[in-house]
């Protein structure tokens, strides 16, 4: 099977299209340096563009339903071939963990190009509920469409839980932390369960989750979903059927797990700080800003040998600066600056590589 690959603003449109080819779903928003090094990368037969088709002869992949991509800035990423069974697989377990009907509505709010929005896609061709289509920036016409389950990251979910949404059985957040502050917002604003789940390229997507009837560990990514999962010097580890690779897989994050077997990411192996020897995990020091103050936005915590610190909000840098001295010595900021919005990078994701690069 030849390669695809999709750069269209409504990629849903072309899908059905292109069943003969493996596809691989680029944002046609990328910088031109991010999208030359996607096609290069791709060793695409076909590209497909708003201003229609180029042709060239790639090689053949047996056994490829789609490419995925890593999140990363300019060459960086890591690319994996999926497989139907690996999807279905997936699917199979979206099903049973939340129990996935062909009655469901789900509004796609998540781009395709994302691992997380694209699984979700498939699991509705598979299970033929009603799918429909909404950038991020039309989410005031979610109503409209009646859903009863949205999966999407936190910052969309706070939006979200602005609307009158009365069909909703549940709401799934995934692809970045779900700080303790707005699960529970949720919980009091939308009166359904708000499940925390954790899934990854490598894992075909969902890989961990909360479960939809039982207890909501707030702060965890929940029980292994469809694969094992075990820790080794603080690292996770992860073997599956729809995981990249035979056996054990290092998925390169630091994490614990309780005694009821609910998993938590402490961050990954590269993000830690060592200050003068000392090691400062960012996420967990995110955390204790999310917890502490009120009145800040989003934050972000990122450096190798010195703490630096981005927010949004309203909350006064020297309290955040006294608030982070109080933690340990260690914590005094190098930087600590407002800003509008955090950056995010090409997969609309914070990459504190990619910030470590740009405040150096």
């Amino acid at each position: 099977m030849k390669r695809a690959v999709i750069c269209v603003p409504d990629p849903w449109n072309y899908i059905d299209r292109y069943k003969d080819y493996s596809l691989m779903i680029v944002n046609p928003g990328l910088t031109d340096s991010r999208m030359q090094y996607l096609l290069d990368k791709a060793d695409w037969s076909l590209l497909v563009t708003c201003t229609g088709e180029q042709h060239r002869q790639g090689r053949d992949y047996t056994d490829e339903t789609a490419v995925w991509y890593t999140s990363g800035t300019t060459g960086d990423s890591k690319f994996y071939s999926v497989s139907q069974s690996k999807i279905d697989h997936v699917c199979n377990q979206l099903i049973n963990d939340y129990d996935i009907t062909a009655n469901d509505r789900y509004v796609s709010i998540m781009p395709l190009w994302h691992a997380h929005g694209q699984m979700f896609f498939w699991l509705a061709k598979k299970v033929g509920f009603e799918i429909n289509f909404l950038p991020i920036t039309q989410l005031a016409n979610l109503k409209q469409y009646s859903p009863t389950f949205i999966t999407a990251i936190p910052d969309v979910l706070k939006a979200a839980a602005k609307i009158n949404l009365q069909d909703l059985r549940f709401v799934r957040s995934a692809s970045s932390a779900l700080p303790n502050s707005v699960y529970h917002n949720l919980v009091e604003k939308l009166q359904v369960p708000v499940i925390e789940a954790f899934g990854m390229t490598e894992s075909t997507s969902h890989c961990f989750t909360n479960p939809l009837h039982g207890e909501q560990r707030v702060g965890t990514i929940g029980l292994p979903a469809g694969i094992q999962a075990e820790i080794r010097d603080k690292r996770l580890f992860i073997q599956g059927p729809a995981v990249c690779k035979s056996g054990w897989f290092d998925t390169g994050d630091l994490a614990e797990y309780d005694d009821k077997g609910y998993f938590r990411i402490l961050g990954r192996v590269q993000d830690t700080i060592n200050v003068r020897g000392y090691k400062l995990n960012p996420v967990s020091i995110e955390q204790h800003l999310y917890n502490y103050f009120n009145d800040i936005g989003e934050c972000v915590v990122f450096g190798t040998n010195k703490l630096k610190c981005l927010y949004t909000g309203d909350t006064n840098s020297k309290q955040i600066n006294d608030f982070l001295m109080s933690l340990s010595s260690y914590c005094k900021p190098a930087l600590l600056t407002k800003v509008d919005k955090i950056p995010l990078n090409a997969m609309g994701k914070i990459s504190r590589s990619m910030l470590n690069k740009e405040f150096e």
